[in-house]
């Protein structure tokens, strides 16, 4: 049985066109479907109603030539991968790479083989591309966003705050007394510790929150469309209600070790408490470390009472 692939092609020369689909027919091993436009707006039109396997655009039509071309596709064309077609013209197909296209033909040269290979390493390409990408914006401990994920989320959620005026809030939380735990049990069981925990985020949240590792036991959330403090509180005592508790690890020597953990936690809101994404970390960052001597005093007061 045959596999399938879905390409459409955008590509004003009808004849050009009638070449593109002979040179596919009869493929023993894939069926290719192929459906054509000639202009932007319509292959928009196609992707919005059925996303394809592959792109193959011809850089030069009517409405648009050269590089604008890839750029417009680009706009809507979401993650699916591109080949471009150009003239007798490396340097414009390399050009066409290094801004985001996975491969391009020059169009005096392709035939059935070319074309063929081309569509599976474009495909093979952006694959490996989104997972090399994934990598450089996880932690590798925790797997979590990392920083640079961060810094990038952060951008986009402030930008839809200024535009819509949809509040959003950091929450940042450390671990209350983790460097005894590492100069007790040994830095393996404190990372142990930290997954255990960074997997609890992951477990007990929305689709639409950001979850990341801010640096050694430091993590922190951007969540959307908290608008004032009842909500922000609300949200913060969910949170140390999944995370505070006994964690389960195993040590160096195979002894499996119950380790209660507690989180503080501080928040502020975006154009409630903080006026600008610096503040809102800083005010966030105070607010933890305010958690952080409560739950102190609080050690303290047991310790006295016992």
């Amino acid at each position: 049985m045959r596999s399938e692939l879905t390409i459409y092609l955008l590509e004003d020369n009808s004849d050009d066109v009638y070449l593109f689909k002979q040179l596919l027919e009869n493929d023993k091993a894939i069926n290719y479907s192929t459906l054509e436009t000639d202009s932007l707006a319509g292959l928009n039109k196609l992707i919005s109603a059925i996303v394809p396997d592959i792109l193959v655009i011809d850089l030069n039509i009517s409405e648009s030539v050269g590089l604008e071309t890839l750029i417009e596709v680009r706009k809507f064309s979401l993650d699916i991968p591109i080949i471009v077609l150009t003239g007798n013209d490396d340097e414009i197909g390399i050009q066409a790479i290094q801004l985001g296209a996975q491969d391009y033909l020059i169009k005096s040269e392709i035939n059935a083989s070319t074309l063929k290979r081309a569509i599976q390493f474009a495909r093979e390409r952006l694959i490996l591309y989104s997972a090399l990408g994934q990598l450089a914006t996880r932690d590798k401990l925790t797997m979590l966003h990392n920083r640079a994920a961060f810094d990038e989320k952060l951008e986009a959620i402030e930008s839809d705050f200024l535009r819509y005026e949809i509040n959003y809030s950091i929450l940042l939380l450390d671990i209350n007394n983790f460097k005894p735990i590492n100069d007790t049990y040994g830095h393996l069981v404190g990372d142990k510790i930290l997954q255990h925990l960074a997997h609890r985020l992951q477990m007990f949240n929305r689709a639409n929150d950001f979850v990341g590792r801010f640096g050694g036991d430091e993590f922190i959330l951007i969540v959307p469309k908290v608008d004032n403090d009842e909500k922000l509180q609300s949200l913060i005592l969910n949170k140390k209600k999944v995370l505070n508790g006994q964690y389960a690890v195993q040590s160096i020597s195979g002894q499996i070790l119950n380790i209660p953990i507690s989180v503080a936690i501080g928040g502020a809101i975006r154009g409630v408490n903080a006026f600008s994404p610096k503040e809102l970390i800083s005010i966030a960052d105070l607010n933890m470390y305010k958690d952080k001597e409560i739950n102190a005093q609080l050690e303290n007061n047991n310790k006295f009472t016992d």
